[in-house]
């Protein structure tokens, strides 16, 4: 009998094949080093499954060992992928659903998957393989997605509900978001429908959020969730705020931005507020300190009507996954114990850039106790590049295995990570953590000595003004602040480049990347600072366009042009 193919089919069919010739071409074309260049304790090994699938986020490993995936953006038409891991290594055996997104779960016979603006689910078989992925069904729909904080990731407790939080598209708050000096909006209605985690009916098609319960609120951004088990309760991690030097600059400075708002591990009970855009958690102080949006002068305490964080971690390290570890294969320590992905900073400079490992975090009789610790490192490819904010990988997601083995996504490369533990097993010695000076500031093309006067004081604005969010050698950070490099932005219509410093911009859509974070105002910037700080980045980076002047930038002020 023969097969007939129909037109849907063969496109998938051919999706699939390219997606898996380019992971396959990732894997076996590069120097595979011990533990697939990763440092973890003695006794563990690590593995590289697959390199080169796209954007991969959150993922699950099903009881019987299928992995799925979800991408942030889809690779041909492809959101989720299901994988087949054997011999060490995986192969992409399926992908579905045309939406981009981050959080999946599989509860009861459906698999959940979560876009940054919807919640579908799947129907899946005996063999946990979903059975119409052409027809999903929609269980929850307008999640405030406004490009900034926007994922949405899943978690289920123990007697059918469904948590879901949602980012607040702001940094903090402010009126004008990420001006610098612009005061906080008078009881923050934004966390009306955002900021938060909101409770929903997992078995209830066709919600909204208005239809879910805001089971807390206060948090900025969430994207690791997970239920503890053993205490029948929702963890979360918050992304911290940034920038407190670069917004009040006569409160703070580049080291106390650096080092003291907190990422926080919170345990959560219906009706918690965790104090945000109101407070930041000051881990050197280990107390709620006033934002100073809200009047806070890096002195004032918060209220205590807010929640305190179980634990708190360093600033700005973006933590993107947590992870209660429940299996048996790990040493007993490990136990009921949570795992933290850490994403990796890009705004410590000009301190040097963190993060980019798993750590983790012992408890006991289900609270947290003693000190965190790195478990694996290496992620990036060296310490220069942790400190320069320029990892090879990123590491995202966390999913533990039938066998209790730990799986870990990256979503530069798209590679998936497993960490095993065998008893005995010779493991590679633990590399050096010093940190490293950052990296060189950017070497400017050649200029004509009649504005190399300009050009060395727009280096000083840049520094100043610019290098936390576009970084020292102007590359952006991946997905939140958009590059200088060779961009039409930066090298084409002066009075548009102009304007972007004069108005800011939101949404920017660069080379097929979009960037989220909002370019706020610096009409604050005089009309010199403005043509000297345009005519370095014009000329760095390894641009080379004409200078801008300070006529060109009074004009473009006096008309207003957009």
């Amino acid at each position: 009998m023969i097969k007939r193919y129909t037109k849907g089919m063969l496109v998938a069919s051919l999706a699939i094949i390219a997606i898996t010739l380019s992971a396959l071409k990732n894997n076996f074309g590069e120097d595979e080093s011990e533990n697939a260049g990763l440092t973890v304790p003695q006794g563990f090994s690590a593995v590289k499954l697959i390199e080169g699938i796209g954007k991969a986020r959150h993922l699950i490993v099903t009881p019987k060992g299928h992995i799925y995936v979800r991408l942030a953006r889809t690779v041909n038409n492809q959101g989720t992928l299901l994988l087949e891991e054997s011999n060490g290594k995986a192969t992409v055996k399926s992908g579905f659903g045309n939406y981009g997104g981050t959080g999946v779960r599989l509860y009861k016979d459906h698999l959940y998957v979560a876009s940054n603006s919807e919640i579908f689910r799947y129907k899946v078989d005996a063999n946990e393989q979903v059975i119409n992925p052409s027809e999903p069904e929609t269980i929850v729909t307008g999640l405030v997605d406004k490009g900034t904080h926007e994922t949405k990731s899943i978690v289920m407790d123990n007697t059918g509900n469904m948590y879901v939080p949602i980012g607040c598209p702001s940094n903090s708050c402010q009126i004008e978001d990420r001006k610098r000096g612009s005061l906080g909006q008078p009881g923050c209605p934004l966390l009306q429908t955002a900021g938060g985690v909101w409770q929903f009916d997992p078995d209830k098609p066709g919600q909204t959020y208005a239809d879910g319960i805001r089971y807390a609120t206060g948090l900025r951004n969430v994207v690791g969730v997970d239920w503890n088990e053993q205490t029948n309760q929702l963890y979360v991690m918050q992304h911290g705020r940034d920038q407190l030097d670069n917004l009040f600059p006569d409160l703070f400075t580049a080291k106390q931005n650096a080092e003291i708002p907190a990422e926080c591990m919170y345990a959560l009970k219906k009706g918690d507020n965790a104090g945000w855009p109101f407070i930041y958690f000051d881990r050197l102080q280990n107390k709620k300190i006033l934002a100073p949006e809200y009047g806070g002068d890096g002195k004032k305490e918060g209220s205590s009507e807010y929640i305190d964080p179980v634990v708190a971690f360093p600033a700005h390290m973006a933590p993107n996954d947590i992870l209660f570890y429940t299996g048996n294969q790990f040493p007993a320590k490990y136990k009921n114990g949570a795992f933290v992905v850490f994403h990796g900073s890009w705004n410590r400079a000009p301190e040097p850039q963190a993060g980019y490992y798993v750590v983790f975090q012992p408890f006991k009789n289900g609270k947290p106790f003693g000190d965190w610790e790195v478990f694996a490192d290496g992620f990036s490819g060296s310490p220069e590049k942790t400190a320069s904010g320029r990892a090879d990988h990123r590491p995202c997601g966390l999913a533990q295995g039938p066998d209790g083995s730990l799986y870990v996504t990256d979503d530069v490369k798209g590679a998936i990570y497993k960490i095993s533990y065998k008893a005995g097993m010779a493991s590679a010695e633990r590399k050096a953590a010093t940190a490293t000076a950052p990296s060189k500031t950017a070497t400017a093309a050649k200029i004509a000595p009649a504005i190399k006067t300009s050009y060395l004081a727009g280096a000083k604005v840049y520094a100043r003004n610019c290098q936390t969010c576009h970084m020292a050698d102007g590359g952006g950070v991946q997905n939140l602040n958009a590059p200088l490099s060779k961009t039409d932005y930066v090298l084409g219509n002066k009075a548009r480049l102009i304007n972007v410093l004069l108005k800011g911009m939101k949404g920017v859509d660069i080379g097929g990347e979009s960037y989220s974070n909002v370019m706020p105002a610096h009409d604050f910037l005089t009309n010199q600072e403005i043509a000297g700080v345009l005519t370095y980045v014009r000329n760095s980076f390894g641009n080379k366009a004409s200078a801008v002047t300070i006529a060109e930038v009074a004009a473009a002020r006096k008309t207003k042009k957009p």
